[in-house]
């Protein structure tokens, strides 16, 4: 499947570049270019790409961690990657190497060998919910909620100083994005404290966190709710242990519409005791 979609997007690519300039003439590319894309690639091979569904394209091109493998080695060697894009029926738009970047998609966020660890009891989970573990970002969230790992982070973490963490839901689909799992904290003075947002990006132990799909998360948060900040956090599977969890620098309003980067505030590991099944 990976092989097909890369034809598909050295298709695109080679559609669009001009090698006098050396430039694209068109980088953002529509789900109906996609789906016309697929439909052509397919033209006279016995297995075929579905042409459906464009909108899972780059969603499932760049999750796990043979994203950089699947990636047209043409496509790289002119240094060139790709950020999904969602809403107004964009499907991804090839973007410029950053410098000193090697390879298509690192994992610019990997599990810190040197973060710190802290143990979190996972008696209180049920023998009969354990027996069901998966791996999947369901039950890592599920997990996380009902072991209250995000509220123990930021009791301990000194970036973002909290009052008080409340989980707010789970797997929120937005016209632009979905987010995994949305919590309301409360700031500053005790009696009279400011909401602020904290979305959830979860991934499995074999998945990396992709930067985009975070700062996404971050924009429809300020689109649908007023507030003045949003915390972003990631959490990650570390198999046989627990969690990984990256808590970014918030995001004022106003930094929001141009935001292209995310920067590390707080990480550490959280060890379940014991371990729990599919994590």
């Amino acid at each position: 499947m990976a092989s097909l979609k890369t034809e598909v997007v050295e298709f695109l690519f080679n559609k669009y570049w001009d090698e006098n300039s050396g430039t694209l003439r068109k980088t953002l590319m529509s789900l109906d270019e996609v789906a016309e894309a697929i439909r052509q690639t397919n033209v006279g091979r016995p297995k075929k790409l579905k042409a459906n569904n464009p909108a899972n394209f780059m969603k499932d091109l760049l999750r796990g961690a043979n994203a950089s493998k699947n990636w047209p080695t043409s496509v790289a060697a002119r240094r060139f990657m790709g950020v999904q894009r969602t809403g107004d029926g964009e499907c991804f738009e090839f973007v410029p190497y950053e410098p000193g970047q090697r390879e298509p998609f690192p994992d610019k966020f990997p599990v810190r060998s040197g973060a710190k660890h802290f143990a979190v009891q996972s008696l209180s989970l049920p023998l009969a919910t354990k027996t069901l573990g998966r791996s999947d970002e369901t039950w890592l969230i599920q997990t996380a909620v009902n072991l209250r790992v995000v509220e123990t982070h930021f009791s301990v973490s000194p970036a973002f100083p909290l009052l008080e963490v409340s989980h707010l839901q789970m797997g929120i689909k937005l016209r632009s994005t979905e987010i995994d799992a949305l919590f309301l904290g409360k700031v500053g003075d005790w009696k009279n404290p400011t909401s602020v947002l904290i979305t959830c990006e979860a991934k499995q132990a074999k998945d990396r966190f992709i930067e985009s799909q975070v700062i996404n998360q971050v924009q429809a948060a300020f689109a649908t709710a007023d507030v003045d900040t949003v915390v972003p956090i990631g959490l990650r599977a570390v198999k046989g242990v627990g969690f990984y969890l990256l808590e970014f620098e918030a995001v004022r309003r106003p930094q929001a519409e141009h935001l292209k980067e995310l920067r590390v505030a707080s990480d550490a590991i959280y060890e379940l005791c014991p371990a729990v099944n599919g994590i």
